[in-house]
This record gives C-alpha cells, structure tokens and sequence, in this order.
C-alpha cells in the first residue's frame, strides 16, 4: 500500500469535511449556540468523526481502486453521507427540530459534504498516481 498517498487522502478528506461542517452548522445555519455541553467537547468529537469518515473513505476507495470510474470518490462519499445521516436521524442527533424541511435539507447536505470528502480522495489518489508516474518513468517504485 501506498502509505503516503494513503494518509494524505485521509486527512485531507478529514479536513475537508471537518470544515464544510463547520461552514454549514457554524456560519450559515449558526446552530452551535443550540449545543447544550462544552464547545470544546463538540469540537473534539467531531473532529474524531470526521477523522473517521475519512479512514472510511480511503480505505473503501483505496480497496475498489478501478480507472474506469472517474467519480467513484464521490458517490462512494454520497452513499457513506447517506448512512451516515441515517444513524444520526435514528439515534436523535440534531442540532434543531425534526421538520421535514429540516431533515431533507440536512440529509442532502450530509450526503454533499461527504461527495466532496469522497472526491477529494479520489482527486489525491488520482493526482499522487501522475506524480508517481512523472517522478518514476520508467515504473519503478
């Protein structure tokens, strides 16, 4: 396994989701001030999640490796959001009310925030691979 191109695509798709999450539920929906424990806590666990959801990915999208499929990171992040947000829905994680409105929104967000995280992985690996290939020519490791 290629460890660089591994935890490079890790993290970054960890970073990544982390801050588009924060961008969503920080600044545009401004729902931190509905969190009833520390910030600190939050933040935390989140970034674990997050740290998480990016193993996931690049594990899922390291392993189903093709080159045929040029947006598998994506859909892969897409399908992974999706489950995600189920979980969270059963389990009762939420920042507001249950609306309908709410819980559409929210799930179409989840499922973009992890396509993004899932593209960037596929991005990485795929940008790692041609520079492996410039730097090695001749196919050497």
């Amino acid at each position: 396994m290629k460890t660089k191109w591994f935890l490079t695509s890790w993290l970054t798709s960890a970073v990544i989701m982390y801050a588009l999450s924060f961008l969503w539920h920080g600044v545009l929906l401004n729902d931190y001030v509905n969190i009833k424990y520390p910030m600190w806590l939050y933040f935390l666990l989140a970034g674990v999640v997050y740290l998480v959801i990016g193993l996931i990915l690049t594990y899922l999208y390291y392993y189903t490796y093709t080159k045929k499929m040029q947006y598998k990171g994506a859909l892969m992040g897409a399908c992974l959001g999706f489950f995600i947000y189920l979980i969270a829905f059963v389990l009762g994680v939420s920042f507001n009310q249950n609306s309908l409105h709410h819980i559409v929104v929210d799930f179409i967000w989840q499922m973009v925030e992890q396509g993004i995280g899932g593209s960037s992985v596929g991005f990485l690996f795929g940008f790692l691979s041609h520079m492996h290939k410039v730097e090695n020519p001749d196919g050497q490791s």
